[in-house]
């Protein structure tokens, strides 16, 4: 059974040293591993340390069930480290004493001045890691009063809205009602497959952190997206909504889908969808996520229309809209 893995991201004082520090010392009853750049940063109170693995070691366990692991080499390395005694707490002797067998979930504090990508790429291209953990969610925090600007000046503030699937609007105490607003809308628009909720402090609901499933049906939520209006994009970040009322032919979709995944491996950087293509009843999923993109066949009756949704830099609007018309799909609009 493969371990779930939530990945933290935001730019720099976005507050996900704060949603960490969270995880790591209230009582909440998950059983979490929560890998970060270094433990100082978090400031961690001793008293809520029962212990170290081992002398200078890089793993320390805390006082409500969680642990705190540092990255050492790099995060492949680290993942593999914990997963092993992870496996080794499980059976007699356990190094965790606290935890009842180990930890359940890993959450990881991304570097808030680096795209996430590389690191979802290191989950979704590497064989060995996937046999051991699986990541279910990005979850991004964005500062209110910083983040309209850094998304139109800062590619990496842009790569970590789009590849989220929850997204926190930290510092919301920082803006009036109307900018807060603005901001919200601006965010959904430029990711409009993931949620989104606004917080003072991180204080938002750990469970919501940890979920990835959405509040509402796909179908239901895919729908919302089309009829969102939509505010100006920032610079060089796209979403673009794609309908049709036929079905559409299954064989052309998946063409072209491994056409887009090829030509435009390093912008499109999320995809999601549910389809209905001819000679089935049920549904096609598709999901990408960087250059990953997968579909697959669902027993749910298929919708009267489909629907994909693309987040990418500098995608090729025309390109994709010719494309889309050419496997049966309609006319669109284009965001």
């Amino acid at each position: 059974m493969t371990i779930p893995v939530t990945l933290i991201a935001g730019f720099l004082g976005s507050g996900k040293t704060t949603l960490v520090r969270r995880i790591l010392s209230e009582s909440h009853g998950l059983r979490c591993a929560v890998v970060v750049n270094e433990f100082g940063a978090l400031g961690i109170d001793g008293d809520l340390i029962v212990r170290r693995a081992a002398t200078d070691s890089s793993v320390v366990e805390l006082s409500n069930g969680c642990i705190c692991c540092e990255i050492q080499e790099d995060l492949r390395a680290t993942l593999t480290a914990l997963v092993a005694r992870n496996r080794r707490s499980r059976g007699p002797g356990r190094w965790l004493r606290r935890s009842s067998g180990g930890f359940d979930r890993i959450l990881i504090e991304a570097s808030g001045a680096a795209s996430p990508g590389p690191a979802v790429q290191t989950f979704l291209l590497d064989a060995d890691l996937a046999e051991s953990v699986r990541l279910d969610g990005v979850v991004t925090l964005a500062h209110a009063a910083h983040i309209e600007d850094q998304l139109a000046t800062t590619a990496e503030a842009a790569d970590q809205i789009a590849y989220a699937d929850r997204i926190i609007i930290n510092h919301a105490d920082r803006v009036g009602t109307a900018e807060l607003e603005r901001v919200v809308a601006l965010v959904r628009a430029s990711n409009p497959l993931a949620r989104v909720r606004t917080a003072e402090q991180a204080a938002v609901p750990l469970e919501w952190v940890l979920d990835a499933t959405s509040e509402d049906g796909e179908a239901r939520r895919l729908e919302a997206i089309d009829s969102t209006p939509a505010p100006s994009h920032t610079p060089g970040l796209t979403s673009i909504s794609l309908t049709a009322t036929a079905a559409i032919d299954r064989a052309a979709l998946l063409i072209w889908l491994e056409f887009l995944a090829k030509r435009r491996g390093q912008e499109l950087m999320r995809a999601k969808g549910i389809l209905r293509v001819q000679g089935s009843a049920g549904s096609l999923l598709v999901q990408g996520v960087y250059q990953w993109l997968e579909a697959a066949d669902d027993p749910a009756p298929a919708p009267d229309v489909s629907r994909l949704v693309l987040i990418g830099r500098d995608l090729d609007r025309e390109e994709i809209l010719r494309g889309w018309k050419a496997i049966g799909g309609g006319a669109a609009p284009v965001r």
